[in-house]
């Protein structure tokens, strides 16, 4: 018997239906994966299922009784826990606080707190996890990485003795090395008969951890609760993104176009703090260029030096042999574009509108912003929006109604709306689906064909060897190795990575 199940689920937002007739079940101990696109319905499905939101019509049953949670405190109490993109964790306090902080027990009548108990039962619930010795209670969260961040509110769950855990694309911002910490810990928990729903649209990771996966497309259940082992990759996409991809990473022939001038030389470079040391390498015109390496090898802090948005210390950076002084401002007019990782913070401002966020840098490039035609700033956001099909209602709408893969979109419309001679992107297609995926591997293939540099800096390492054409690794801020793409494999980019 399922411990949980849905039947003729649906659900509407201002007469939109965004869910429609879903049926899902849940076995007691079990993985199971909720796939599908941007905006399929996956996480709106999650939140009804923890009281976020109510259902339009249908019916939930958890341990054969009927639920209709008002709000998340209200599932917890029952047993089923969420963990969300964005942490429930308060930053400037310590795990053990973290952990226990709503919990009577560890509070006297008069509202004192028993520190040292909480610590106490920290120990215990870390050392059952054998997390004991790479986490300590005392440790403040915000020092902590995005994976032993995840672990601690997976532990929150458990301690609530959840028997249900639910994870909102867990891994988007986690190297190799976190995925296999979190994944160890799933499997540990399952061995007890939690059971666990994992939204996510990394499909090498969802054949290595669940045993079932169901998919959602346009709101409606395509693939309802299919064995892992049984459901063929290819069939998995085309139930996803309702056509074929049959290569997601397209051909290599970019190749021929590399030219032999150097487009991106970087000499010697160092920061103050020396984290970043003596590293050198070289891109060609055309070529697409990967960084790979562990979260926190300084791949994303290379980046933003070659920018001119962190201050080096030593060394040269060139364009077209061209030295660039360590500011934004001459590496924007040297032609050099810089696309962040964190779209939501850093690359968009989610409030204003698309034309807005499409034309800041070529506003900020060609020193406009005092004088704005918006007619003419209007005419560029269409053109961007047809070139990379990006997917909106009005340009007026704020980016922040867009699906992920359209936001992303947005973000890559905005530099190339400077005729970037060499681009900087860093993790291009974190937290988007696989059809999103597909248009931007497509896209960067082409600007390097017609003569852009890419940089690329993704966690993905099959994205690396899928669309680069040399592969640089990074180490503790150091270079490991510089491998062609024909050398490159996951296992050397993984050995160079960690102890190479």
């Amino acid at each position: 018997m399922p411990i949980l199940e849905i039947e003729n689920l649906s659900k509407s937002f201002d007469k939109v239906e965004v869910l429609n007739n879903v049926n899902f079940n849940l076995k007691k101990g079990e993985i199971h994966a909720l796939m599908g696109e941007n905006g399929a319905g996956k996480s709106t499905l999650a939140k009804i299922i923890v009281g976020v939101y109510e259902a339009s019509s249908g019916i939930i049953k958890f341990e054969e009784k009927l639920i209709n949670f008002k709000n998340t405190r209200q599932s917890k109490e029952a047993g089923i826990s969420m963990v969300f993109q964005e942490f429930n964790l308060f930053p400037d306090l310590s795990v053990a606080e973290n952990l226990f902080l709503m919990d009577e027990t560890f509070y006297s009548k008069s509202g004192v707190v028993n520190s040292k108990l909480m610590v106490q039962k920290a120990k215990q619930l870390l050392s059952m996890f054998k997390m004991d010795q790479s986490i300590d209670p005392h440790d403040i969260i915000e020092n902590l990485s995005v994976a032993q961040k995840q672990i601690i509110e997976i532990l929150k769950a458990v301690y609530h003795e959840s028997k249900i855990i639910i994870l909102d694309e867990p891994t988007a911002s986690l190297s190799p090395n976190e995925v296999e910490i979190l994944f160890n810990t799933m499997r540990q928990l399952k061995a007890q008969d939690v059971s666990f729903i994992i939204v996510s649209h990394r499909i090498n990771e969802i054949y290595e951890i669940s045993d079932r996966i169901s998919v959602l497309r346009d709101g409606k259940m395509v693939i309802n609760g299919q064995e892992t082992h049984s459901l063929d990759q290819n069939d998995l996409i085309k139930a996803m993104v309702g056509r074929n991809i049959t290569d997601l990473y397209g051909g290599r022939e970019r190749d021929a176009s590399i030219q032999e001038e150097f487009a991106l030389e970087v000499e010697h470079l160092s920061d103050p703090e020396d984290f970043l040391s003596d590293i050198s390498f070289k891109v060609h015109q055309g070529e697409i260029f990967g960084i790979a390496g562990l979260v926190g090898a300084g791949r994303t802090e290379l980046l933003r030096n070659i920018f001119g948005l962190d201050k080096r210390k030593n060394g040269k950076v060139k364009v077209f042999g061209q030295e660039v002084k360590n500011n934004i401002k001459d590496a924007m007019n040297l032609g050099l574009g810089f696309v962040s990782e964190d779209r939501k913070s850093e690359g968009l401002i989610q409030d204003l509108s698309i034309t807005i966020n499409s034309s800041l840098a070529y506003l900020a490039k060609s020193n406009k912003s005092s004088i704005i035609s918006h007619t003419k700033e209007a005419e560029e956001c269409l053109k961007m929006v047809d070139l990379l099909d990006i997917k909106i209602s009005d340009i007026d709408n704020p980016v922040k109604t867009l699906s992920g893969g359209n936001q992303q979109k947005v973000l890559l419309s905005k530099w190339l709306m400077t005729e970037p001679k060499i681009l900087l992107i860093d993790e291009p297609t974190r937290g988007i689906d696989i059809a999103a995926k597909s248009e931007i591997y497509a896209l960067l293939k082409k600007l390097a064909r017609e003569g852009v540099t890419i940089v690329v800096v993704s966690s993905e390492i099959p994205e690396i060897l899928g669309i680069c054409d040399q592969v640089m690794v990074l180490r503790d801020g150091k270079v490991s190795a510089n491998l062609s793409i024909k050398e490159a494999t996951e296992e050397k980019i993984g050995y160079y990575a960690t102890i190479g």
